[in-house]
């Protein structure tokens, strides 16, 4: 009984022991660490995960969104009074019935908020902020546009003149010279790939008063790598409000209303991830748009979709079927009955049986060779074969007692002896008496084949 009862104690320490490996609850968050995705499943610094047990803890109803947005209709969630939040660049493809199906949803009465990261530069969007500013535009016909595209859009010099001095301009560079303004210019997209020692924070400041900034006072991005200017082109047959500016005066928080619903863009895809959440007044701004545009049954939403979770693969819904949970007691129970019934608990006790005759010349064999040393032992294989020689030797010469020198000779006369095995025995010999190691196994052998010739 008490043998059992430690197996039954051991077996529970096993099971500890799994579910510390496997099992064990999800991490802190850590914000130190600068990858992972914008989705509401990432602890990391990129993620949603606070936002999210935020919004859940406050009794607002969250959803992760896994389908595409032609499936809205088909969600159980009320018609209007809902946000959606939307982070680009995205990963994940949109199609074209999908931006007419978000459009009709938005006019119904919802709001869509994205977080496009154009002026900041998070490490998931490293290079990615033109594909940004190209899905922005294809989702809300908001066109942004970098300082290189305005100049030259402004420009209102005959298109004559600015050919020949682009033409120029391409001369002075094929003949290696720059002009000062060539060595000032900074592309977008140069030095973009260096890092920041630490992260840096970009700063904007609500525009005016509005309901959507009450309390706010600041707000802040939170960038990894250096970020390209982009400034916004304004839409011809739309309006759109700018809500927050950057320092140099550029927009950075807008609004646009369509229908009976309407948009709000940032241009920081980093404005209420895990990390900048906490920083200035960026949790009380996404608190005041839940309050102004999140009806009481309302449902804020999160595309994960766009940054790779897919609905084909949903870990909390695994972990919520109750069928898991049965399925795993039943092979606990079905182990520790194994373990406890059928498991062997003493081993057998192992009977001595007395060695053999051949055991035990292996076993002295295997002690000579482990104390004796070679050239002692080979000195007295010799010692043998040269007795069977001289017997051999006996029978066709007469003489009683050959001396080993001619017992030599006699080998070296004899048909059956090969003079490479000849040649390789005197090497052995000559080892043995110099007191040198040598093989003991392949002399041995070459010493049974010599003696079945004789």
């Amino acid at each position: 009984m008490r043998e059992r009862l430690v197996t039954l104690l051991l077996a529970i320490a096993a099971l500890a022991a799994f579910y510390g490996l496997w099992l064990r609850p999800s991490p802190e968050f850590d914000f130190s660490d600068v990858g992972g995705k914008p989705t509401t499943a990432e602890r990391r610094s990129s993620g949603y995960a606070g936002l999210f047990a935020w919004l859940e803890r406050n009794g607002v109803r969250t959803r992760s969104l896994r389908e595409r947005y032609t499936d809205l209709d088909q969600l159980e969630i009320p018609a209007r009074g809902n946000l959606l939040v939307l982070t680009l660049p995205a990963v994940e493809s949109f199609r074209t019935e999908e931006l007419g199906a978000l459009d009709v949803w938005v006019r119904r009465g919802n709001t869509l908020l994205i977080a496009a990261s154009l002026i900041d530069q998070p490490g998931w969007s490293l290079s990615r902020a033109s594909g940004a500013a190209v899905q922005v535009e294809s989702l809300t016909g908001i066109e942004f546009e970098d300082p290189e595209a305005r100049k030259q859009r402004l420009d209102d010099k005959p298109l004559a003149q600015r050919v020949r001095e682009a033409d120029e301009e391409e001369a002075r560079r094929e003949a290696g010279e720059e002009s000062d303004e060539d060595q000032a210019k900074v592309q977008p997209g140069d030095g973009i790939d260096e890092a920041f020692k630490e992260p840096e924070n970009i700063v904007l400041t609500p525009s005016g008063p509005h309901a959507l900034l009450d309390g706010v006072k600041k707000l802040e991005l939170t960038t990894d790598f250096p970020a390209e200017e982009w400034s916004l082109r304004i839409p011809y047959d739309s309006f759109v409000l700018t809500l927050a500016r950057q320092e140099n005066g550029e927009g950075a928080l807008f609004e646009q209303r369509l229908g009976q619903g309407g948009i709000l863009l940032a241009t920081g895809g980093s404005l209420f991830t895990n990390r900048s959440l906490g920083l200035a007044d960026n949790a009380r701004l996404f608190a005041n748009i839940v309050k102004a545009r999140v009806a009481s049954d309302g449902v804020v939403l999160f595309d994960d979709l766009r940054q790779g979770l897919s609905a084909n693969y949903d870990p909390a819904r695994f972990y919520k079927d109750p069928r898991l949970f049965k399925t795993l007691g039943i092979i606990i129970a079905l182990w520790l009955v194994w373990v406890l019934g059928s498991t062997r608990l003493r081993a057998p006790a192992i009977a001595q049986h007395d060695p053999s005759e051949a055991e035990l010349v292996r076993r002295a064999g295997g002690l000579i060779a482990r104390t004796v040393r070679p050239h002692l032992t080979a000195r007295r294989l010799f010692d043998h074969f040269f007795a069977a020689v001289a017997r051999a030797a006996r029978g066709s010469t007469g003489a009683m007692n050959p001396e080993r020198g001619e017992l030599w000779q006699w080998l070296e006369r004899h048909a059956a002896i090969l003079p490479q095995e000849l040649d390789q025995l005197k090497t052995w010999y000559a080892d043995a008496h110099a007191e040198r190691k040598l093989p003991l196994v392949p002399l041995q052998n070459l010493l049974d084949n010599l003696g079945k010739r004789l």
